[in-house]
């Protein structure tokens, strides 16, 4: 990577609002930054601290049971479909229909709430019939809220064709599972957490069978409420991971972190963990992570019409390239939603990622062994106006997404920008 480059790369992230859709092949689980009710820095928090559990202020009731329905209608133009390099870009125009209906069953008055529901997405492509797809998912869940703890499950079954979070430029059929689960059990000025997250992924294709694994993955943390508005945590988490198909690939591994997360005043909230992690594979030749890794959050709301959320992580994720074991993934997010005037809205978000392959990879045209490395850079910004009936909604996105490699072939840029409406009862 040229160091040019790289200054153009921070200029975009910092001045230009951006939209991240980084290489990330596990669940976008934001249990990693903690739900849970004792959460004190976990994003919204603190609009609904102290609020009751189930607000039926919203959506469409019917005996105990609230409905939330809605549907996105979106055109969008692409001029790099394929995600192809430079002078191999191929433009098209797209329909995409987004539907989704979530129900909620809130028990004891308010105390608990169990959910449940399922989404598709359409998406019709005007010259390149090939990408047409529709992604399905489902989904279910409970906050179960006790006096000795609380208890939030939830899990989601996905059909997808998505690129989105993966080192593919293809679309590749899967079906993906990931469970997720928070138990916090208070007592005095002490607290224990565990979490369980689990991902399966199962290709659809003979040729991808060899990615299909399962990654399951357990947090036990020790926390001490040092003051009304700082918790400080010591974190030992287990990983093992499962291919179904390719036994060399299984592996195990151990993560020991630290970290802190409160409120530094009445407008912040954060959290940060740092630690190591030690993930190693069953087959001798297959290269282990030994590393540093951590994360962070920080959400700053000066006013109820103004939200930036800033988030940093490294850590190892799985891989599908070249049989690479893993990748060392770093990236920083960037997120400002403001209303700028009466029922308009401004939303930007944005990323630079970097990512670091685990062992060399031989190149076909020169035969010259070279470790993989990538930048990833995401731009983005959209307008949104809010109809006077607080049901549909008018949207106008741009989004540009870039990925540089020291690797042949692998480099990408693309723009897009969308027109639609939404409406969410």
């Amino acid at each position: 990577m040229k160091k040019n480059k790289v200054l153009s790369g921070v200029f975009l992230f910092l001045f230009i609002p951006v939209l991240c859709q980084a290489a990330v092949p596990q669940p976008k689980s934001e249990g990693k930054y903690f739900s849970g009710k004792g959460t004190r820095a976990s994003e919204g928090y603190e609009s609904t601290a102290g609020m009751p559990v189930y607000d039926y202020g919203k959506g469409i009731q019917w005996g105990p049971v609230h409905f939330r329905p809605s549907l996105d209608y979106r055109f969008r133009w692409e001029d790099n479909v394929f995600l192809e390099e430079s002078g191999e870009e191929k433009n098209d125009l797209i329909n995409s229909i987004y539907g989704d209906l979530s129900a909620e069953l809130p028990l004891g008055g308010g105390q608990h709430l169990v959910t449940a529901g399922g989404s598709f997405v359409r998406e019709i492509f005007g010259s390149f019939d090939s990408q047409n797809h529709t992604n399905y998912m489902i989904h279910g869940g409970a906050k179960l809220n006790y006096v000795p703890f609380t208890l939030d499950f939830d899990d989601i079954y996905e059909q997808t064709e998505s690129r989105s979070n993966t080192e593919f430029t293809q679309r590749v059929k899967r079906d993906e599972n990931a469970f997720h689960s928070l138990l916090e059990v208070p007592f005095s000025q002490f607290f224990l957490e565990n979490e369980i997250t689990n991902f399966t992924s199962d290709y659809s294709l003979a040729a991808n069978e060899v990615f299909s694994h399962n990654l399951f993955t357990v947090y036990q943390r020790l926390g001490h409420d040092i003051s009304p508005n700082t918790q400080v945590l010591a974190e030992l988490t287990y990983i093992n991971i499962d291919y179904s198909h390719v036994g060399d690939r299984n592996g195990e591994g151990f993560q020991y972190t630290g970290g802190l997360r409160g409120n530094l005043s009445e407008f912040i909230a954060y959290q940060a963990w740092i630690g190591a992690q030690h993930r190693s594979y069953d087959s001798d030749v297959r290269p282990d992570f030994n590393n540093l890794v951590f994360r962070a959050a920080l959400q700053y709301e000066p006013s109820s019409l103004s939200t930036w959320v800033l988030k940093w992580v490294r850590l190892p994720q799985e891989s599908t390239y070249d049989g690479q074991s893993f990748y060392t993934h770093n990236q920083a997010d960037l997120s400002w939603k403001r209303q700028i005037r009466d029922r308009v809205y401004w939303n930007t978000q944005g990323s630079i990622g970097y990512n670091e392959y685990s062992r060399i990879t031989v190149r076909a045209a020169t035969s010259e062994a070279e470790t993989r490395r990538d930048w990833l850079w995401n731009a983005g910004t959209g307008l949104e106006y809010k109809m006077p009936n607080d049901i549909v909604s008018l949207t106008l996105d741009y989004r540009y997404v870039n990925r540089e490699s020291n690797m042949d072939g692998l480099d990408y840029e693309g723009n897009e920008v969308s027109v639609g409406a939404k409406a969410l009862f």
